[in-house]
């Protein structure tokens, strides 16, 4: 039986590969303009970098491609298609959810993106409830979001467990607050958190206690 009654969990790169997705649906996109794929390369590229999904129009329009509102719908819509759960992530959280412990998201999208990735993993059934910033007013890292959530949920923060790939905003932030904090750094871009993280998702359930991993 795991100590803790609820755990938390950030979405994107933690439930599944939100990179992943969005790399595979720019090749969409350039594979349907039949052009060089270099949209991955081009955000960042910029004097101010942008996000992958909110360059698609520009590059268009930069490269003298015409289309600019086809090829919107279908790099959202390949995005969507391409959307995979990690794997080891739904045995993760239908032990958790069989063991009795109350599950959240807590995401900074907004809420139709939240509900309309969740639906495409079928994760939806797994969590009590869906948090985005428009829940609560807030979003992480502010902890309030963290503490009206767990107040949501009717847990104290130590009896809580947030897991997420960003140190800055999923795993430090609810620490200090005392939530214990792991940092899932199989989808992560940050350098591997000095307190607690976890390889893969079967690690998750060692670390809370319910199950050893092999």
């Amino acid at each position: 039986m795991s100590p803790y009654k609820a755990v938390l969990f950030d979405m994107d790169n933690t439930l599944h590969s939100l990179y992943d997705a969005r790399f595979a649906a720019a090749d969409c996109v350039m594979a349907y303009k039949g052009v060089f794929p270099d949209l991955h390369l081009f955000s960042l590229n910029r004097d101010n970098p942008t996000l992958l999904e909110k360059s698609v129009g520009q590059y268009i329009s930069e490269n003298n491609l015409n289309g600019e509102a086809e090829c919107i719908w279908l790099y959202k819509a390949a995005e969507l298609f391409c959307v995979r759960e990690y794997e080891g992530m739904r045995e993760v959280l239908n032990t958790l959810k069989n063991a009795g412990v109350k599950l959240a998201v807590i995401s900074n999208a907004d809420p139709i993106s939240s509900k309309k990735r969740l639906e495409s993993l079928e994760f939806t059934e797994f969590f009590d409830i869906v948090v985005s910033p428009e829940t609560f007013g807030v979003k992480k890292p502010d902890p309030q979001v963290y503490i009206k959530t767990i107040e949501a949920l009717g847990v104290s923060a130590n009896e809580c467990a947030m897991i997420g790939d960003r140190i800055d905003r999923d795993v430090t932030p609810p620490r200090e607050l005392g939530i214990f904090g792991i940092h899932a750094w199989y989808g992560s871009l940050d350098e591997k958190d000095s307190v607690c993280y976890v390889n893969r998702p079967e690690e998750i359930l060692r670390v809370l206690g319910l199950e050893p991993v092999q």
